[in-house]
């Protein structure tokens, strides 16, 4: 299977939709494990989670297509959040948290593939407001290339940062063949309308023997498939693709990569943030404020077990 066949439908509660087959084996005997509604910005109509017969990948179909995906994502989406934009009490917070998460992120690619050396050329796709490379250039004197396809942050990112950052997606970014040592992708293939196309790309422009450091959310995880369709992390139709371990190392191979390690984490907030979602509380832009506070309240007595429920999957995989 080389290239996903879409399958156009007419206009779906506002918006365009495509049916497809499952994007790992091509199989188009999936069946549904649950119909999922957007939580977050509360925009109309549902979306149906398929699981494949044949390989068990799961993915949302039918689904919006790429044109229409762009409602789903507006200015206030997190990725794109600025500290500079938060209460002034709560941006050193927030800046401290960024700043953990992507020292832990950096902690965990390097227990495998190494430290990161002088001259590293380093590419993270869906970089955002590119928290990462600004950790790594801190850390390790190391300038990476960032990849985003909103305009406003590329923006921000070469004129506050002084970064050097590419508007698009990674097909069309026309990166030279073999430049990098490194390509992360954080919380982002699961955004993909085809990974397959994502992961090919990133093997042609990645170094033999470089690293793939991806971060995912674990949908086979306890809280996963304790609160359904209520799920923090669930977050449809933004995240279109589930990867099981095994799911993604078969596709990772299919690609030309070798999957080399899956550690399994979670953060603190995300199992009460599901606990929020399944009491009621379902319309995160109305209720920004109200979330954390009583997500923190509900995570609380878990604290001391979290390391026991873990909700996302950080990967690590070599090009062969």
């Amino acid at each position: 299977m080389n290239e996903l066949v879409r399958t156009f439908h007419s206009d779906v509660h506002g918006e365009q939709q495509e049916q497809i087959p499952c994007p790992l084996c091509g199989a188009s005997d999936g069946e549904t494990v649950l119909v999922a509604r957007d939580l977050i910005f509360a925009r109309p109509g549902g979306y149906s989670l398929l699981r494949c017969k044949g390989c068990s990948m799961q993915y949302v179909n039918p689904r919006p297509t790429g044109a229409a995906l762009g409602a789903h994502y507006p200015d206030d989406y997190f990725g794109y959040s600025l500290h500079e934009d938060a209460p002034r009490f709560m941006q050193p917070f927030l800046r401290a948290m960024a700043r953990g998460i992507s020292l832990r992120r950096l902690g965990y690619l390097e227990e495998v593939a190494g430290p990161i050396g002088a001259g590293a050329e380093l590419l993270d796709v869906g970089c955002g407001v590119n928290r990462l490379l600004e950790c790594i250039k801190e850390e390790r004197g190391v300038v990476g290339q960032g990849l985003d396809f909103k305009p406003e942050i590329v923006e921000y990112v070469r004129s506050r940062l002084q970064m050097p950052i590419e508007q698009g997606e990674l097909a069309s970014a026309g990166f030279a063949e073999g430049r990098f040592d490194t390509i992360f992708m954080m919380e982002y293939l699961e955004h993909e309308l085809d990974p397959r196309a994502v992961l090919n790309e990133a093997r042609r422009v990645i170094k033999t023997g470089g690293h793939l450091a991806l971060e995912l959310p674990h949908i086979d995880s306890f809280a996963g498939r304790f609160f359904g369709r209520f799920w923090w992390n669930l977050d449809i139709p933004r995240h279109l693709m589930f990867f099981t371990p095994e799911t993604l190392r078969q596709m990772l191979d299919q690609c030309g990569f070798e999957l080399l390690s899956v550690k399994p984490f979670t953060l603190p907030l995300y199992i009460g943030m599901s606990m929020v979602q399944a009491l009621g509380l379902r319309h995160w832009r109305k209720h920004q404020a109200l979330y954390p506070v009583l997500g923190a309240l509900l995570s609380a007595p878990t604290l001391p077990f979290q390391f026991l429920l873990p909700e996302f999957i950080f990967v690590v995989a070599r090009a062969k």
